[in-house]
């Protein structure tokens, strides 16, 4: 069983404080009690499941969103699916205390939720203590909800400062970690440019090595070649000595005129 009080103002009577006690079983939707009193007086209403369904019917609402309203009407409650759609809710009474109506007032449009039909409570000043032991009751629940609540607050404070030093910490490590990463890769980048220059500087030495080994070769060669070129001077001819058989080659082309002249 859940069941709410809350103070409200009816017309034609706004100077008079009424308080309204609401029990339902499930929800709103399946039926309610309600208890009415000014403080001297106590009336009591009940409405079922069908005359809740018959009005939502009478609304053209959904059977859901009806019971929304309704519970916003009846205890103040804002909460539900949509909580931020607030609107004003009226009360009016008939001067005999035997009908109350409930309705919504949203852009000065009154749409009307519903009604219920009042009978004198027998013992009101009993319904009127219960009234207020139950608000006691409730005040007291509510204080040691927000007690907790409390709590849980500075427990969520305190471990997000714990979050923010440790957050702060890590930033910390981090930009200290960059540097000497930062600091590393620039000893290592120098190691590497120090390497190259070397292997840049052992590749010239290398080239003009080469070069220079290519132009004493050459120097070489040229003196070797001039050297078996065949002399310009005339050939001595010896008499009675075969030189082809010493392996020397002789060259017999002569001009008509030395060969006559030999023979003469």
């Amino acid at each position: 069983m859940s069941g709410t009080v809350r103070q409200i103002t009816v017309t034609p009577d706004p100077g008079t404080a009424y308080f309204l006690r609401v029990d339902w079983d499930l929800d709103l939707g399946a039926g309610f009690t309600l208890v009415l009193t000014d403080g001297s007086s106590a009336w009591i209403g009940e409405v079922s499941e069908d005359e809740v369904t018959r009005e939502a019917n009478n609304v053209g609402a959904t059977g859901e969103r009806y019971v929304e309203d309704l519970l916003q009407a009846l205890t103040g409650s804002e909460g539900g699916p949509r909580g931020g759609d607030k609107g004003l809710y009226s009360f009016h009474i008939t001067p005999d205390h035997c009908h109350l109506s409930y309705q919504k007032i949203c852009n000065d449009t009154s749409v009307r939720l519903g009604s219920v039909e009042l009978q004198p409570a027998p013992e009101p000043l009993e319904l009127i203590r219960e009234m207020i032991g139950w608000s006691l009751k409730h005040s007291t629940y509510l204080e040691s909800k927000n007690c907790q609540l409390l709590e849980e607050t500075r427990t969520l404070k305190r471990a997000h400062q714990r979050i923010l030093r440790e957050l702060e910490q890590q930033v910390r490590d981090k930009e200290m970690l960059e540097g000497d990463l930062y600091s590393r890769f620039v000893m290592v980048l120098n190691e590497k440019k120090a390497k190259i220059r070397c292997l840049q500087d052992a590749v010239r030495q290398l080239h003009q090595t080469d070069e220079e080994g290519k132009h004493s070769d050459q120097d070489r060669k040229e003196p070797t070649v001039q050297s078996i070129h065949p002399s310009q001077e005339p050939t001595i001819l010896l008499p009675g000595c075969d030189l082809e058989c010493h392996g020397v080659s002789v060259d017999r082309t002569f001009s008509d005129e030395e060969d006559g002249q030999r023979k003469e």
